[in-house]
């Protein structure tokens, strides 16, 4: 049974999210909020909270002060960004304050239900708009007898490169494992390894991390 809290201020986009994410669990219990108070009021009643979706605009927030807040106080549970805006600059600036996700309300229902199936999986999703700058793997792919050599501005192998190009097209580990022919296990691996190097505490940061060197 999924424990999901929506928060947005208008009534009718807290019931189209609920419709669509009836698909996830039949027996969904979905928490509604109009504001940031509302959400952090409910928070300690709901500590076994699976995922909040965050609207950027809610009335008492500004930027990205709710998300601190709500990261603050529960750290710990994933929190995708849920909004109409869905440039660049806004995607990064979430994941930087400590997004778990971010979904553009452009998106489909398809778009929604795999970032939160991704989440719950303690993975990250990223729109597609981060893909629009040049790929982080520059360079073809090498081959898997020169995987040790590094990208010297960034100290990541050619493989962990590829596999943070995965990470920010919204592939989980299963997926990345299969599409590079290894084991998830590997991947997991080469994900811990990634966020060593690059010093941040998760794969959001990472993609943007990379980006910016």
């Amino acid at each position: 049974m999924l424990k999901i809290l929506v928060a947005d201020d208008h009534d009718l986009v807290r019931e189209g999210v609920k419709n669509t994410l009836t698909e996830l669990d039949s027996e969904l219990i979905l928490l509604e909020a109009d504001s940031v108070a509302s959400v952090l009021q409910q928070l300690p009643e709901h500590e076994d909270i699976d995922a909040i979706l965050l609207d950027l605009g809610l009335p008492d927030a500004s930027q990205f002060s709710g998300l601190l807040a709500i990261k603050q106080q529960l750290p710990d549970v994933p929190v995708a960004i849920l909004s109409a805006h869905d440039d660049e600059e806004s995607v990064r600036g979430a994941l930087e304050a400590g997004a778990d996700g971010y979904i553009p309300k452009s998106g489909s229902k398809k778009v929604m239900l795999h970032a939160l199936r991704l989440m719950l999986d303690g993975e990250v999703y990223l729109p597609s708009l981060l893909l629009h700058s040049q790929p982080l793997t520059a360079a073809p792919v090498a081959p898997a007898d020169t995987d040790v050599r590094r990208d010297t501005v960034t100290g990541l192998t050619r493989r962990q490169l590829e596999v943070l190009d995965l990470i920010a097209q919204g592939l989980s580990n299963k997926e990345i494992a299969r599409q590079l022919y290894c084991t998830e296990g590997t991947i997991k691996a080469h994900v811990t390894a990634i966020l060593k190097t690059l010093g941040v505490s998760s794969r959001a940061k990472a993609v943007v991390a990379v980006r910016e060197l």
